[in-house]
C-alpha cells in the first residue's frame, strides 16, 4: 500500500509540474498572440499610409508633367504624339486634346501651364 501512495504522490507531484508549464506556456501564447494582433494592427496602419503617400505622389508626378506640357505647348511647341517637339504654326487640336483646351479664341493657353 506504501509503494501505491507513493506512486500516487509521485504521479501527482509530475502532475502539477506539467500543470504549472502549461499554465506558463499558456501565458505566453497569449503574449505571443497579443503581440501579433499589435503588430498586424500597425503593419496595417503603415501600408495604408505609404499607400496614401505613393497617391500624392503619383498625383504630384502627373501635374509637374502636366505643367511641363502646357509650358512647352505655350511656348510653341508641338506635345502631340504626331508632332511631338516640332515647332507649332497655330494651334493643334491634337495637342489641346492632350491638354483639354476647349477652341475658345479668347482663352489664355498660359493660365494652362499655371495649372
Amino acid at each position: 500500500m506504501k509503494e501505491i501512495l507513493g506512486l500516487l504522490a509521485k504521479f501527482q507531484e509530475q502532475f502539477n509540474m506539467l500543470n504549472n508549464e502549461f499554465q506558463e506556456i499558456k501565458k505566453i501564447t497569449y503574449k505571443l498572440y497579443k503581440e501579433n494582433e499589435e503588430l498586424r494592427e500597425e503593419n496595417d496602419n503603415l501600408k495604408s499610409l505609404l499607400f496614401e503617400k505613393k497617391e500624392n505622389e503619383d498625383e504630384e508626378e502627373e501635374r509637374k508633367g502636366y505643367n511641363n506640357l502646357a509650358k512647352l505647348y505655350e511656348e510653341g511647341f508641338h506635345i502631340c504624339h504626331l508632332n511631338y517637339g516640332e515647332v507649332r504654326k497655330g494651334e493643334c487640336l491634337f495637342c489641346m486634346g492632350l491638354l483639354d483646351i476647349q477652341l475658345d479664341p479668347n482663352a489664355e493657353v498660359d493660365e494652362v501651364a499655371k495649372g
